[in-house]
């Protein structure tokens, strides 16, 4: 018999905690009340138990504070973690700073596992003393919030598909905070041009378009290689199972709460150790593969993954049959399974293309620009485009991801050389990233399958120690055995517009942001401008 009515000692225990919530107070109580006359009284007072847990540090900051309130705090926290190294440092030695750091940082959800080493707990310690340190860790447990409205049926087709609407407005507010700091700060080079970060980030493929047409330029090329090689290509879409999803068939469902309502990085996780296992598998029983991994949201926030796959004709039904294992081997005889959980489509060249398969879920994932009518929430594309985006950047999903094939680090510092630019050791290569041919620069670079004896490397320099001690190497250009060529001629340093000093002061640093070169023309494809240092 489920018992549906709180005793008093409930009421007055539930008083208490949701007195301490702030704007997240509504919807649990309406989740409580839900979850009284469908689970019982003492299930909803567990489930309000793992929430308060998790809201005692990130909702009173988080939901609540922003801009010049977040940066107040920020710099509070950090003077208070300051001394409070300087006191245990001076009363109690080593053990107990560390101690106190890992307090510290377990509060502020930091991911962060290797206390044994001394080395790294002093990067960190020098990291948890800057108010940067602490704005990122509090704007990082926004997925805490975002994870609790998804328990209280926050996120769906029906309310707000993909990501909350509290999600999508703290999205769209960092977008225009990047941008005026991204217009508002300068890069200067060590021949005093300069340019504003947004002039910069629009060259790279930080640009959506740039991006969309990079993406699309490496897929059509993998297509050609696997039409010329004879490989057969295969649409395959896995999913989670049910247990994964808040909503099932427009209900609440009710195996999610069972499993203690799984978190969407829960639910990558599961379809991450499935991708692993398979790959595993596949290396040992010498099944070679290519091609291009998509990861995106169901409109219950439930991540899913399709991919482009291409493989020898050979090994097509040894491969198959092998994910489809993998893929069913958790709750693999629950209802619907057996139709939803691996589907494959065998994409024949005469009616229709990898490159085509390719360009309707980029978009979905990137702009939206193409599609008039999002299929899965009857939106418009651009608006599930930028609710997909916010969902991706909150739950820090990696959206696209190719296997096989060439660096991809190469070719765009070898698209930074700007035309008529060819290094003398390898000009084939170049002419065919500068070319944006794909599948020439992949064949030249030693094939889809070269794995680590490609032709070319990305060449770093000797590591120097950071601002936190830490030794780290930046990449300089490309080589092969003794041939190296720079690609990065110029220093670059970071500051506000017109300043004409670097601003960063006690440790700080500005966001860091993967900008080019600047461009002086270029004659290459329009998707990613070639650089000319």
């Amino acid at each position: 018999m489920i018992l549906t009515t709180p005793t008093a000692e409930c009421i007055k225990w539930r008083a208490g905690i949701l007195k301490s919530i702030s704007i997240l107070k509504t919807v649990i109580e309406n989740e409580l009340t839900r979850l009284d006359k469908k689970a019982g009284y003492v299930l909803a007072n567990r489930w309000l138990g793992r929430v308060n847990a998790r809201l005692t540090y990130c909702d009173q900051y988080i939901t609540d504070l922003s801009g010049e309130d977040l940066a107040k705090w920020a710099e509070r926290v950090s003077r208070d973690v300051e001394i409070g190294i300087a006191q245990y440092s001076t009363k109690q030695g080593a053990g107990a700073v560390r101690a106190f750091l890992k307090e510290q940082a377990t509060m502020a959800g930091a991911l962060f596992d290797d206390w044994e080493d001394s080395d790294k707990v002093n990067a960190l310690m020098l990291r948890m003393v800057t108010p940067e340190w602490w704005k990122r860790q509090a704007k990082r447990q926004w997925i805490i919030v975002e994870q609790i409205l998804r328990e209280c049926g926050q996120v769906h087709r029906h309310a707000s598909p993909y990501a909350s609407s509290w999600a999508l407005n703290k999205f769209r507010q960092q977008l225009q905070n990047n941008r005026a700091f991204l217009e508002g700060w300068e890069a200067v080079n060590d021949l005093g041009q300069s340019y504003t970060l947004a002039q910069l980030s629009e060259k790279g493929i930080s640009n959506p378009k740039n991006r969309k047409a990079e993406l699309m330029v490496r897929i059509r090329g993998f297509e050609e290689m696997a039409a010329y090689l004879g490989h057969e290509s295969y649409f395959i879409t896995i999913t989670c199972p049910s247990k994964y999803h808040p909503i099932s068939n427009g209900r609440r469902n009710r195996k999610y709460l069972k499993a203690d309502c799984p978190t969407v990085r829960d639910a990558h996780a599961y379809l991450n150790g499935v991708w692993k296992r398979f790959r595993a598998y596949c290396k040992n029983h010498g099944i070679p593969f290519y091609g291009l991994r998509t990861v995106e949201p169901h409109h219950d926030g439930c991540p899913h993954w399709h991919l482009i796959t291409f493989v020898k004709p050979e090994n097509a039904a040894h491969f198959l049959s092998a994910f489809r294992a993998y893929a069913m081997e958790e709750d693999g005889k629950e209802r619907g399974a057996a139709e939803h959980r691996f589907t494959v489509v065998k994409i024949d060249p005469s009616k229709g293309t990898a490159a085509g398969y390719a360009a309707k879920y980029v978009a979905k994932n990137i702009d939206g620009e193409d599609i008039d009518t999002d299929f899965e929430t009857g939106r418009s594309g651009k608006d599930a485009a930028q609710r997909i985006t916010a969902w991706a950047r909150l739950n820090r999903i990696r959206q696209f991801q190719f296997f096989g094939g060439a660096s991809v680090t190469v070719w765009r510092e070898l698209r930074r050389l700007g035309v008529n630019a060819a290094p003398k050791a390898f000009p084939d290569i170049y002419h065919a990233a500068n070319r944006a041919d794909w599948s020439k620069f992949v064949t030249l670079m030693g094939g889809v399958f070269a794995g680590r004896n490609q032709t070319l490397k990305p060449h770093y320099s000797e590591p120097e120690p950071n601002q936190f001690g830490e030794m780290v190497a930046s990449i300089k250009g490309v080589c092969r055995a003794a041939d190296v060529v720079v690609t990065r001629l110029y220093e670059w340093t970071v500051q506000r517009v017109g300043t004409g000093s670097l601003a960063l002061e006690n440790g700080a640093a500005v966001p860091w942001t993967c900008v080019n070169n600047c461009t002086r023309g270029s004659s290459s494809p329009p998707y990613q401008p070639n650089y000319q240092p």
